[in-house]
């Protein structure tokens, strides 16, 4: 049987610590998945209470929907406008500079949740962006009339 001595014993302690920190950080060292390309607008299993836009909202009325707006002449019915928020999603877009225009401001809440989820829209000629948590993103799957037919 061979015995280390204590220089041996010292390099076997260091090397095996070494080893576990390596192995306790071994998702650092591992790619990271990317950002998902696509996300929904709203989280697919979210209970939706109200969308909010200026004075105009769509509220929850019971197991349907009802829009609330000064607008009297509204062509999108209210289980159309609820679809489409359902099937909007977000793709990541680089931006150099903020739009000049002022964006449409609409807030989802959702139950279980204090605070609303803040959506600016920025409506373009080829394209609405949208910012969301500090994020900017392009609007697929829907269009901004029909996410929000009281400001067209």
């Amino acid at each position: 049987m061979a015995f280390l001595s204590q220089r041996g014993m010292n390099n076997v302690v260091i090397f095996s610590m070494l080893l576990m920190i390596a192995l306790f950080n071994l998702d650092t060292f591992l790619p990271s998945a990317k950002a998902p390309a696509v996300v929904p607008l709203i989280p697919q299993d979210a209970y939706v209470l109200k969308i909010e836009q200026g004075q105009s909202q769509l509220v929850r009325n019971g197991q349907g929907w009802r829009q609330v707006s000064p607008d009297p002449e509204i062509v999108t019915t209210p289980a159309q406008q609820i679809s489409a928020w359902r099937s909007a999603t977000l793709q990541p877009e680089e931006m150099s500079a903020e739009p000049r225009t002022e964006p449409l401001v609409a807030v989802v809440w959702l139950a279980g949740q204090s605070d609303g989820l803040v959506f600016a829209f920025y409506p373009q000629q080829d394209k609405t962006l949208v910012k969301t948590e500090n994020a900017w993103y392009r609007l697929s799957d829907a269009t901004l009339t029909g996410l929000l037919p009281w400001d067209q």
